[in-house]
């Protein structure tokens, strides 16, 4: 991987002022920022999977960060038919399974980050109320449509 690719991309993103105080670490750009449409400030992470490609391949900064500003600045009406479309999967997998806490599922789903492909954006969420022990991962296409949904135990590094 280039450290040169990943000091650029750094400096496209600050100079973009789409995450604050963005860092580069370990192949990735962390930073903080606020998805209004679901009321949250997020810890992103910008993957340009580096470790995939050659050094002389050349990284699509542009599709990277157009990436991250889609997903921070999705429309409250695409945001919620999101939410709408994970709720809907989780309760028709438990079915009748027991939750903790009766609430819609829609209520207690809680943004906390999200990561940033250039093809995809995988959103992770708490649910408190229901699943206390576990976080939703939701992976989007380009088009910010779900591609997949998952519940999956907290684990330690979470």
């Amino acid at each position: 991987m280039s450290s040169a690719q990943l000091d650029s991309l750094l400096a496209r993103i600050v100079d973009s002022g789409l995450l604050d105080e963005p860092v580069a670490e370990n192949g990735l750009i962390y930073g903080r920022a606020s998805i209004d449409a679901a009321g949250a400030v997020v810890t992103v992470n910008v993957d340009p999977e580096l470790q995939d490609e050659d050094d002389e391949d050349e990284l699509d900064q542009d599709a990277l960060i157009e990436a991250v500003s889609r997903i921070l600045s999705v429309g409250e009406s695409r945001w919620r038919a999101v939410i709408d479309e994970v709720a809907d999967d989780i309760e028709d997998a438990v079915d009748d399974e027991p939750v903790i806490e009766q609430i819609d599922l829609r209520d207690d789903l809680e943004a906390t980050s999200v990561v940033v492909f250039a093809d995809a954006v995988l959103l992770s969420f708490l649910a408190p109320k229901q699943f206390p022990t576990s976080r939703i991962l939701v992976q989007l296409d380009d088009e910010l449509e779900v591609d997949g949904v998952e519940v999956r135990e907290l684990d330690a590094a979470s």
